[in-house]
């Protein structure tokens, strides 16, 4: 039950919301009681939504509004590049990180032109899984070594496209996600006298819960599974192509709220990666796709809209994971990729609803506890503080 409104405070608002946890340091509640966007963390800087929906009804736009935040979502990029290189500098890591952002996240150009700057000093690249999409990546990434990863259905001039990319020197990988694309792929790159990058997703046996639990799993709709993986592999060997394979992809869902799930697909990934390297074939990239959650209600358990793992925790065991396998098997350390579009991309913009009505219920007297309450009653409401 709520206090009453003169018996409420900031720090019962921030309690009783979570709006510590799942804000993540760029929203909090101020002395007035009001929100505030936070854009700079460590800066005093603070933006009331309040006033900002104030000054657009001002200009006579009503709600529905969607507010972004460009200084957020630049650090929210600088934050997981700057995660990353941490990660491997203390597990002595001997690869690099190489972001990629998916365009299909948010496909406005400010955003998408937001990242790729923010993220120039490790090369962020983009992720496509469109023609429309690969057009505007072709058009937008001007960095010669930041990566253009293409998913998603491959046509001729999808492909034709891909290709065009490749001969302009921009590391646009073609990523196989169904065998038959191998074919296809093979055929317009002889036809255009290019030798395509080329990367290929795997289909895992470890699989996440929740909604995206179907991205994974032997039964996952895209990827090569170990039969397929080593036909295609025959047939790149085949063709004197074995130094096209450039990438390993596996993915398993965009919101992993386990770490301990994470944590099992990338070791699986990394012995696949071993073996291939084992095979002759020189992989530089292993991409981990997605999966870095975003606390959305702020209860840091697994559960589908949250997450019991912090970031560094995250970039901690992909690094570790494969470095141990990569050790022990005696291959090099791969740079790894990410696709973490949704923890960059989630904090930065905030949806305005107008309130249509509301519900209330008749005040009721709050009960006051002190410390000699019987002992169940001292336990009940430890409970509640821990909910």
């Amino acid at each position: 039950m709520n206090p009453p409104a003169n018996d409420w405070s900031v720090g019962q608002a921030r309690e009783m919301y979570h709006i510590d946890r799942w804000g993540a340091g760029y929203y909090d509640i101020n002395t007035a009681g009001r929100v505030v966007a936070k854009p700079l963390p460590g800066d005093d800087t603070a933006v009331e939504l309040s006033a900002v929906i104030a000054a657009a009804q001002k200009r006579d736009l009503d709600g529905p509004l969607l507010i972004r935040f460009q200084d957020i979502l630049r650090h929210c990029v600088k934050s997981l590049c700057t995660a990353f290189d941490e990660a491997i500098a203390r597990n002595g890591y001997e690869g690099r990180y190489r972001g990629v952002f998916p365009i299909k996240v948010n496909e406005l150009r400010e955003v998408v032109e937001e990242v790729m700057d923010a993220g120039a000093d490790n090369e962020f690249g983009l992720e496509v899984g469109s023609k429309a999409e690969l057009f505007a990546a072709l058009a937008l990434q001007d960095l010669s070594n930041a990566l253009l990863i293409c998913n998603g259905y491959k046509d001729a001039d999808f492909i034709r496209t891909a290709l065009t990319g490749t001969r302009l020197g921009k590391q646009v990988i073609l990523v196989i996600e169904k065998l038959e694309e191998l074919d296809q792929i093979l055929r317009v790159a002889k036809r255009e006298g290019v030798q395509p990058q080329l990367g290929i997703r795997l289909r895992l046996l470890s699989r996440s819960t929740g909604k995206w639990a179907d991205s994974g799993g032997e039964d996952a709709k895209f990827g090569l599974n170990t039969a397929q993986l080593m036909a295609a592999l025959e047939r790149l060997r085949a063709e004197g192509w074995e130094g096209s394979l450039r990438l390993l992809h596996s993915h398993i869902g965009s919101q992993v709220p386990d770490i301990l799930t994470v944590r099992k697909a990338v070791q699986e990934a990394a012995r696949f990666y071993a073996k291939v390297r084992k095979e002759g074939f020189p992989v530089e990239y292993l991409d981990v796709g997605g999966g870095l959650a975003v606390d959305y209600d702020g209860s840091r358990a697994a559960f589908e809209s949250s997450a019991n793992y912090s970031q560094r925790e995250y970039t901690d065991d992909l690094v570790q994971t494969i470095g141990e396998v990569c050790h022990a098997e005696a291959v090099p350390h791969p740079n790894i990729v990410s696709e973490s579009g949704r923890a960059i991309a989630a904090h930065h913009s905030v949806l305005v609803v107008q309130v249509f009505g509301a519900n209330s219920k008749a005040q009721r007297t709050r009960l006051k506890y002190g410390e000699d309450e019987h002992p169940l009653v001292q336990t009940l409401l430890k409970i509640r503080r821990n909910l």
